[in-house]
């Protein structure tokens, strides 16, 4: 396991699903994490799931730049500094574009989009006097086209550019990479109901990779902390695909 003792996390998005898992990998591994959601109710909720130890409450919406510069405050104050910023939270929607109103729009890319580049921002400054590193939580589908899924295809690939633009432009203070997970067992995709990944209503998305499984959330935080291991002070840019081989030949 990484060793991040005595260093000082925020992830965005981490009452559910990757969030939570890289949360509590990090926190495990010796960091002191700050979680993050929208209603605060969750985030102490998950709180206690995880144990409560070196976790500290830092609830916000991602949506605005002034909740961005909030929340990243709030947390950089309780935390006492900042190591590494996890950009993790995150919406879907798919459909055609035909069905694709502005008020979905907006709040899809507010979100996965929006929420990226202002938490960055507020969270640099800080970042740079550490010389610690961005990890943002991207897609296989900001790597490559899916079908009926062009709104969050163009939010995900957002994501991937603005990770290299910024990768750029921080360098050699601030390392910035990316992870681009595949098909992973979130709500994402049971879409909230409670299945095992060997259901066969997911059997399209099952057989879809080379790996012919989905992903779990642990497999996509640990590769999370590989990108924000100190140890890893020559990636910067990166985009790590974690999704069965799945853009392996696309």
């Amino acid at each position: 396991m990484s060793n991040f003792e005595g260093l000082k996390v925020l992830v965005t998005g981490s009452t559910r699903g990757i969030g939570k898992a890289a949360a509590r990998a990090f926190r495990d591994a010796g960091a002191t994490v700050a979680v993050n959601g929208r209603k605060p109710e969750a985030v102490a909720a998950t709180i206690d799931e995880l144990g409560g130890e070196r976790l500290i409450a830092a609830p916000g919406d991602v949506a605005t730049a002034a909740a961005c510069e909030q929340l990243v405050g709030d947390a950089i104050a309780s935390l006492g500094g900042l190591d590494i910023l996890v950009n993790n939270a995150g919406v879907f929607l798919d459909g055609p574009v035909d069905d694709v109103g502005e008020d979905s729009y907006d709040w899809l890319m507010d979100i996965n989009v929006k929420g990226v580049f202002f938490c960055s921002k507020a969270a640099l400054p800080t970042l740079r006097a550490s010389n610690g590193s961005i990890v943002n939580t991207a897609s296989e589908s900001g790597l490559v086209g899916n079908a009926n899924m062009a709104l969050y295809c163009a939010s995900k690939g957002a994501v991937a550019n603005l990770t290299r633009a910024m990768a750029f432009d921080e360098a050699p203070a601030v390392r910035v990479n990316a992870v681009c997970p595949g098909g992973v067992m979130t709500d994402m995709v049971t879409d909230g109901h409670d299945i095992s990944a060997d259901d066969p209503s997911l059997d399209e998305l099952r057989n879809y990779p080379p790996m012919k499984r989905i992903g779990l959330p642990e497999e996509i935080a640990d590769a999370i902390l590989y990108l924000a291991n100190p140890a890893s002070k020559f990636t910067t840019g990166a985009m790590l695909s974690v999704d069965g081989g799945s853009t392996a030949t696309r």
